[in-house]
């Protein structure tokens, strides 16, 4: 495979049947809205996404990588530095559409139509088990969007309210705004609901007021 994978003729036919399933799309912008990442190609017509979690969180890392399986070809690395795991795809056209998106001068941001891109109960899966938690003493949920700003975070705020019918707050500490799903008008029950048949085993530590360790422990990876 890596013989092959260095043949550029075999990489670009196979570049030219790879697509991007409704699955894998709907990951994809849940880990872009998330801890994702995506990364111009040398030639600026391409992108690919890059994926790092804690190695603690490894079976979320490996759980993603089953999803692109088709667009990766090599295990995730390993980086001592910070303790993580890492991989990314093949840079491809369709993954540079949402590039176009999500950056503005290589940071990223929330676009003006995200009403028109986060739509599913997946992709809202996936965000919160990139940056969202719960807290430990109630219901209530919070997903870390400190990176978008205000702005940003208006626009998610929106997004949620018209897509999801959930109706969060944005609250500001010292790192800056983030959103908040509240207990008292149901929207953090609803947003459960939402993404419970989504979250895999290893992070529902962030919905049942259990941290890592303890998921660990209580042996439900």
């Amino acid at each position: 495979m890596l013989k092959q994978f260095t043949n550029s003729n075999w990489l670009k036919d196979l570049k030219k049947k790879l697509e991007l399933s409704s699955i894998q799309r709907e990951v994809l912008i849940g880990t872009v809205l998330g801890d994702g990442c995506l990364k111009i190609s040398r030639s600026g017509k391409a992108a690919q996404l890059q994926i790092c979690h804690s190695f603690k969180a490894k079976e979320y890392v490996f759980w993603k990588q089953q999803i692109f399986k088709n667009w990766v070809f090599a295990e995730p690395r390993y980086h001592q530095i910070n303790n993580s795991l890492i991989f990314r795809t093949l840079s491809h056209s369709l993954i540079l559409e949402y590039m176009k998106a999500f950056y503005k001068k290589k940071i990223k941001i929330i676009p003006q139509n995200i009403r028109d891109i986060l739509k599913s109960n997946l992709s809202l899966a996936v965000w919160f088990m990139d940056d969202g938690n719960g807290y430990r003493k109630d219901d209530a949920l919070r997903i870390s969007t400190y990176a978008f700003g205000l702005e940003g975070n208006k626009l998610l705020k929106n997004c949620l309210r018209e897509n999801f019918n959930l109706d969060v707050s944005l609250y500001k500490d010292s790192k800056g705004w983030q959103i908040y799903v509240p207990v008292g008008n149901g929207s953090a029950k609803k947003f459960r609901d939402l993404i419970n048949p989504f979250v895999i085993p290893y992070m529902r530590y962030k919905l049942e007021h259990r941290s890592p360790v303890e998921t660990d422990m209580e042996g439900t990876r």
